[in-house]
C-alpha cells in the first residue's frame, strides 16, 4: 500500500513538471503562429501597394492617350473641304459651338 502511494506521488510531480513543458510548447507555436500572421500581413499590404502603383502607371498613359486637342486648322481645313459645323463637331465629339468659336477666329 505505501509502495502504491510513493508510485502515484512520483508519477504525480513527474506529470507535473511535464506540464510545465508541454506550456511552454503550447507558447512557443503561438509566437510562430502570431509571427507568421503577421508575415503575411506585410507581404499583402506590400502587394496592395504594389498592385496600386502599377494600376496607376497604366491608368495614366490611357488619360494621355485619349483624343488629341483639335486645333483650328484642323477645323478649317475640315470647312473648306465642305463639311457643315454639325458634321464636324459629330467627327470630332465636341459642341457646334465650340467648332463656331474656332471658325470666328
Amino acid at each position: 500500500m505505501e509502495m502504491t502511494i510513493i508510485i502515484l506521488l512520483a508519477a504525480s510531480m513527474i506529470l507535473y513538471v511535464l506540464s510545465f513543458f508541454q506550456k511552454s510548447a503550447v507558447h512557443k507555436v503561438e509566437q510562430q503562429l502570431e509571427h507568421h500572421s503577421i508575415q503575411m500581413m506585410q507581404e499583402i499590404y506590400q502587394l496592395k501597394k504594389k498592385i496600386k502603383s502599377i494600376e496607376e502607371e497604366h491608368t495614366i498613359p490611357a488619360l494621355d492617350a485619349q483624343k488629341p486637342a483639335l486645333s483650328r486648322d484642323d477645323v478649317l481645313s475640315m470647312y473648306e473641304e465642305g463639311y457643315s459645323v454639325e458634321d464636324i463637331a459629330d467627327m470630332t465629339g465636341k459642341m457646334t459651338e465650340d467648332i463656331e468659336e474656332l471658325l470666328s477666329h
